[in-house]
Formats: C-alpha cells, structure tokens, sequence
C-alpha cells in the first residue's frame, strides 16, 4: 500500500529538474512476460523523450532502470512496480493493487498511481471471535495475515478462566490463567457470566497488545447475538462502529477465510466511503464550495485554495500547471503532460486531500471536482 513516506518521497522528487519519466509496470510473476513488458516500455519511454525534450540524453535517466534492466521483477506478492525517475534524481515502489503497463515523460513525476494504490487498501485488524474462542488477523497493504498468538493470550475460555466446579446451585472458576471468581444461580447464569468475562478479557487484551499499539481499525467478525454481546462491552476505541461481518467464524480453519474476509470488508468499506464522500460532496455543493471548471481549478489550485480533490483514475488532460495558474499547450512536452497529475501534486504539497477513485466512487459525474476551503468559497 502505498503511504505518507511514498507520496512525500514523490513530492520531493518534483523539486528536482525535469522532464520525468513515469513507468508503471504489472507484475505476471512470469518472469519472460514481465520481462518482455519491461523492455517494450523502456523502449517506448526512450523515444518518447527524445520526441518532446530533445535537449535531454536518456543518459541521465538510465541508472533508475538498470537495475530492473537484468534484476528481479518481483518483490512478494507485488502486483506492480512503479518507477519514477528526474534527470538527477529518482524513486520506486512495489504495488500491491493492479496496475496497467505504461509509461510517461511529463513536467511532474506521475503520482496518480500512488495516490490510486493509497485510496484501494488500508490497514486494519480482524477479531474472529467465537463464544469458546477467537482469532486475530492483521491485514497489512491490503495482505490478510493470522496472528500467532503468544502462550499468554486468552486464546479460548478454558485457557482463561480454568475449569468450571458447581455444587447444589455454587458455581467456580479455578485454575484459570488469568482469573478466580464464583457466584450463585442457574447453569445459564454462569454460562452468560462466563461469555461476559471471557469477552472482558479478550477486549483488554486485544486493545492493549494490538490495537493501541498500532492504532488501525478492530473489525469484528463474529455472529448476531455475539456482535452485541462483545460490542456492549468493549471499551476498544479502535473498534470499527460501522464496518462489520455478521457471520460464524470458521476458528478451526480461520486461515483458510481470510481472503473471502478480506474481500467483504473492502467491499463494505467502498460503499460505506463512496456514500459518505458523496454526502459530502452535497453539503459543499449546496455551500458553493465545490469547483469543476479547470480554469477556475487551476487557479485555485495555486493559490492553495483546495481543501480536496476528486480525481477518476482513468481521466487525463493535456496540459502543464504553471506557478500562475495558467494551464500551457503549447509544447509538445506539456501536450504529453497530465494536467491533473500536476493538480494533484500541488494540491498535496500544499495540505489538500487527494483522492483517485474509480466511476462509481466519484461523488459527481465530471472526471475532476474539487472543494474550496471554506475561507476561499466565500471569496469565490
């Protein structure tokens, strides 16, 4: 998944010399495929720059590609290789969502595949939770992967509350790892104490060793009844109100579910972002704060008037962000260039959100819209 450090990475390569070439790069995992794509784009990258900045030698670029050149292709379960390279100075990062092949000469690094790989996968953790027992999953760049829990977790209700003694109506917790307690009443009264405890127990534990630690969203997997049961007692901030899979956990083959898992909660995720994007999309409309007019954008782009910006992943324009504003087209570099690869670079460096969403993610039909901090909507 790409990050802060990526985007701030490509953001520091823009303030060296220019023109960039930006190549994007599947990975098949067939060596002889990617291979062969790799040399066809570095081909196509070498003529395209001596087509629109003759005054550049593919010399000064050569050393990002080389060692791609005769190197591996591969970096784990990467899915893409994104490499973007200045006359003095370049970068690259594996992708772990789907990329196509292509590559570009243009006044900017191209940072729109950073911006898409950002937007597709987040982190967080899933609790697969039973009423004997749980699980814990951490999903890392889009990648699910089962936590091997350590000797003291309380990794089932016998390991964490001992064994049950009962005698005429008394019942008792003994021997247990973490916990001694007793108390009176029907077996079901003990079997609801029991159940409470023991989702006491994993909340504090999962919270203290996982979630406060790593500070991204708990996603609990787990039945009806149990969603309620653990939700009325957890005190875990991390716990993700809203995002949840109502179903039982298979824990004797939990490894084996983690991608169907996976898969759900990002598509629970899009929904859930695309009506809340949109909603706010609404409010900024009916605030005269939303803009979609390039020339308008453009200029309040520079003047560092866009609070966010909504950008669909396959739209391009020709064009080249000057520092006043104006949109040039009249080089063939700038004819070449992405004019919304440099809105989205300027509107990230100077602390706007920036978003690249595929069609039916966009709050508005128009392949670009952008709201105004408010300050700036009022001047407008």
């Amino acid at each position: 998944m790409a990050n802060h450090f990526d985007l701030h990475a490509a953001l520091t390569l823009a303030t060296q010399p220019g023109p960039f070439v930006t190549m994007t790069l599947p990975v098949t995992g067939v060596p002889a495929t990617d291979r062969t794509q790799f040399k066809s784009l570095l081909k196509r990258g070498k003529e395209r720059l001596l087509a629109v900045a003759p005054d550049r030698t593919w010399s000064a670029y050569a050393d990002a590609f080389a060692p791609f050149d005769h190197g591996p292709l591969t970096n784990g379960s990467a899915s893409g290789l994104l490499i973007m390279a200045g006359a003095t100075d370049s970068y690259h990062y594996w992708l772990h969502s789907p990329v196509s092949a292509t590559v570009t000469v243009t006044y900017q690094p191209n940072v729109l595949p950073i911006l898409q790989a950002r937007d597709k996968t987040s982190d967080y953790d899933l609790l697969l939770l039973g009423q004997k027992s749980f699980e814990l999953a951490q999903v890392r760049s889009g990648r699910p992967e089962l936590v091997n829990l350590p000797v003291d977790a309380p990794a089932t209700m016998d390991h964490a509350l001992g064994t049950e003694q009962r005698e005429r109506g008394r019942w008792q917790r003994s021997a247990g790892e973490h916990t001694h307690y007793s108390g009176t009443g029907s077996l079901d009264t003990a079997k609801a104490a029991d159940l409470r405890n023991y989702y006491m127990m994993v909340d504090s534990y999962v919270s203290q060793h996982y979630s406060n630690l790593d500070q991204v969203p708990l996603i609990l997997v787990a039945s009806a009844s149990d969603q309620g049961n653990f939700r009325k007692i957890s005190q875990n901030a991390y716990l993700d109100p809203a995002v949840r899979l109502v179903q039982n956990p298979n824990l004797a083959a939990a490894n084996q579910t983690l991608a169907a898992l996976t898969l759900s909660v990002t598509e629970q995720r899009h929904v859930q972002a695309t009506q809340i994007r949109h909603d706010a999309y609404q409010q900024a409309r009916q605030g005269e704060q939303v803009v979609s007019d390039l020339g308008a954008l453009a200029t309040a782009t520079v003047q560092g008037q866009v609070l966010r910006l909504w950008l669909r992943e396959d739209a391009s324009q020709p064009g080249h962000l000057t520092e006043k504003g104006e949109v040039l087209t009249t080089t063939a570099l700038s004819r070449q260039n992405n004019l919304y690869n440099d809105l989205a670079l300027l509107v990230s460096r100077l602390g706007g959100q920036v978003e690249v969403l595929p069609a039916d993610a966009m709050p508005t039909r128009s392949p670009v819209a952008a709201q105004l901090r408010l300050r700036a909507a009022v001047l407008h």
